[in-house]
């Protein structure tokens, strides 16, 4: 039977064999490129253009190559996911490798463990980071934290791929934040809702969770919106500002005694995979309102809620903000894709994309005459509110409609609201709210218009 620290030694052997092999076939192809731009085919033109160093590429992933196994073999669940993802990110950056090298940018990619031995030090050397140009991962907060002032000391450009805490990020503006920026996913969604539905019921469903921060910015955007329209002392009673419903991590609060049949209702929440029960309540909530018109926006994280169920997001057309998300429909990234099936059997998931697209990225910036395509929607660099840190601003509005995940602008457009009457299996006609009978002329014909909701 095979130890324990045999195993150890046969998976790093294993990974240092594939960091090896990402260095060979960058230099192959480096090779490859430089001779066909000579021949006149293809490539930027040497008289202009200087050939360019190796990039070299610090990279740290939680292969947790010194965890322990559990007592039969088996990894603890979270090691074997982080293993996961780092296998995923590690095969994303091999196939930037290769485009960056073809374009004649050698690269060399320097692949450590970022977990922690039992001793609590990470295998990072001095001269690791000094040869290094630039610094990516690690993916866990509290690998960051570890590293981080070795980093900053030599100013390495350090490029994150999960989100960091502001600590983490407020460190100078060699620190580029690669996974795009939620805050500013909750500003996109909010500038949309109040543009297209600045006279619908819009009700924000507040938990006060983790994503709090994400509810704050949502409301303060979408009032600060609402009042840019205040130009007569009617219009803040038509442009009104947020309404929200307290709730909680586990459930939507009063949302049902907000929610009317007679206007266009528009729930918004910004919680993500932490309030999972708040999502499924508000799932259960809407289908017993059926009788209202709604429409969901909601936090990106939605989307990968597998009890969320296809009929129902296309009947709310459910809207949300998301990023690292393959142009499957563009050709151009077809060939680039084709590397990374070759190389793994199966299609890139978001953590292969963003990590390939900030190494091109990175590729693109140093040598801006790079001609190369990204998987996903390029970056778009923004300084941060401080002006210390980049952020990515890159978010893609998406809507769920004929059972699958469409761009906003190539959906089709909702109609407008129209209010109806409703009656009781006898016939009779429901009374219908003081606020709305001026909606309905031929039934109340004496009815005044007074503020929009109640």
């Amino acid at each position: 039977m095979i130890s324990n620290i045999a195993r150890l030694a046969a998976l790093a052997i294993l990974f240092g064999a594939m960091a090896w092999a990402v260095v060979r076939e960058g230099v192959q192809a480096s090779t490859v490129a430089s001779d066909v731009g000579g021949s006149g085919v293809v490539g930027p033109d040497s008289a202009e253009v200087p050939v360019p160093d190796t990039l070299d590429v610090l990279v740290m992933l939680p292969f947790g190559l010194q965890v322990d196994t559990l007592p039969g073999g088996f990894l603890p669940r979270k090691t074997k996911r982080l293993r996961e993802i780092a296998l995923e990110s590690l095969h994303g950056l091999e196939c930037a490798a290769e485009a960056l090298a073809f374009q004649g940018i050698p690269v060399k990619l320097n692949v450590l463990d970022e977990v922690p031995d039992s001793s609590g030090r990470v295998a990072l050397a001095q001269r690791d980071l000094v040869k290094s140009d630039v610094v990516i991962g690690p993916l866990m907060r509290e690998n960051v934290a570890v590293v981080l002032p070795r980093i900053d000391r030599l100013k390495k450009e350090h490029v994150l791929l999960t989100e960091q805490p502001y600590r983490h990020l407020e460190r100078g503006m060699h620190v580029r934040q690669a996974v795009a920026s939620e805050l500013e996913a909750a500003g996109v969604l909010a500038s949309m809702v109040a543009a297209k539905h600045d006279t619908d019921n819009v009700v924000l469903v507040v938990t006060g969770g983790s994503d709090a921060a994400l509810e704050k910015h949502f409301q303060a955007t979408f009032d600060a919106a609402q009042r840019a329209k205040w130009l007569t002392p009617d219009d803040s009673l038509r442009h009104t500002l947020l309404d929200t419903v307290h709730g909680s991590t586990r459930s939507v609060g009063a949302l049902s005694m907000r929610l009317t049949p007679y206007e266009r209702n528009v729930v918004v929440g910004m919680a993500g995979r932490n309030s999972r029960s708040m999502w499924a309540a508000l799932q259960t909530e809407l289908q017993m309102n059926d009788s209202s018109d709604v429409l969901l926006y909601a936090h990106p994280e939605l989307a990968e809620m597998p009890f969320v169920e296809g009929a129902l997001m296309e009947a709310w057309k459910l809207t949300l903000p998301q990023t690292n998300k393959v142009f499957w429909s563009d050709t151009a990234r077809w060939e680039g894709l084709s590397v990374y099936r070759n190389l793994t059997g199966m299609d890139p998931d978001k953590y292969a994309t963003l990590a390939h697209d900030a190494l091109l990225d990175v590729g693109r910036r140093m040598h801006p005459w790079v001609s190369t395509t990204s998987w996903a929607r390029p970056f778009m660099w923004a300084p941060s509110p401080d002006s210390t840190s980049w952020h990515n601003t890159a978010w893609d509005v998406m809507r769920f409609e004929a059972l699958t995940w469409k761009p906003l602008d190539s959906c089709a457009t909702v109609p407008p609201f129209a209010p109806r009457l409703f009656y009781t299996e006898e016939d009779s006609l429901i009374p219908v709210p003081d606020c709305y009978q001026h909606l309905f002329p031929e039934a109340y014909p004496d009815a005044i218009k007074t503020a929009p909701r109640p």
